[in-house]
């Protein structure tokens, strides 16, 4: 009994082990969203991966040969996808239109069975509040759903009003590899650089400067 349970603990494994190899051979394209044949290849390694695992009459080499296979298609199908734009679409699908100039085309929802509360759910995620505020809508491949603002609706940046950012010393940069160690020693840092003494004068200044910075960017907008 004891040698069974130990075979089926190092079965278990060893399928597992396999697996992880063979997709993290598929490429991180396979672990982002994924499009139709994605899907089908990422369900079948599940498949293998399990049923081998957990029947021992299944061959090992055959569930490796199998996730080989797969392997092997997924790359297959994403080089000629590459190279061939027609092909891309038959096999991955193409983008839908489903907001336009904020109009919601209600025939494309009906085509990819979409609903008007599926498309007031993905509008709320991006935190649309009025749907007059979109340009296009669009409905991908993957079943993710992007919005396009129209330009009055889009945010103004701190760079378009004149406002540079910098760091301090507390500041945890998403754009730098750091460790995890350093991530959590900044994030705990309670060290915070004290301000220079306030002066009333000074502050007005900076207040004005800033002030007219930010008008002065906002006429060159208004001009645009």
């Amino acid at each position: 009994m004891g040698i069974n349970v130990f075979a089926f603990i190092v079965r278990a494994v060893a399928m597992y082990m396999v697996a992880l190899i063979v997709i993290r051979l598929m490429g991180k394209r396979a672990l982002g969203e994924l499009g139709l044949f994605d899907f089908v290849v990422m369900t079948g390694v599940g498949h293998v991966l399990t049923s081998v695992a957990l029947d021992q009459s299944l061959p090992f080499y055959e569930g490796v040969g199998v996730l080989i296979t797969l392997a092997i298609m997924e790359y297959g199908v994403s080089f000629l996808s590459i190279k061939n734009q027609r092909l891309s679409r038959l096999i991955q699908g193409s983008p839908v239109v489903m907001i336009k100039d904020g109009k919601i085309i209600r025939e494309n929802l009906g085509k990819e069975n979409f609903n008007v509360d599926d498309l007031m759910q993905e509008l709320r995620k991006q935190g649309i509040r009025d749907v007059n505020e979109v340009e296009t809508g669009i409905l991908e491949p993957s079943g993710g759903f992007s919005v396009i603002l129209k330009g009055a609706e889009e945010p103004v940046t701190r760079g378009e009003l004149g406002l540079d950012w910098q760091p301090t010393p507390n500041s945890i940069l998403t754009n730098r590899m750091a460790n995890r160690e350093e991530i959590f020693a900044l994030s705990q840092r309670s060290e915070v650089p004290q301000p220079p003494p306030l002066s009333l004068a000074r502050s007005l200044e900076e207040i004005q400067l800033k002030l007219d910075q930010v008008l002065q960017r906002l006429e060159t907008l208004e001009k645009r």
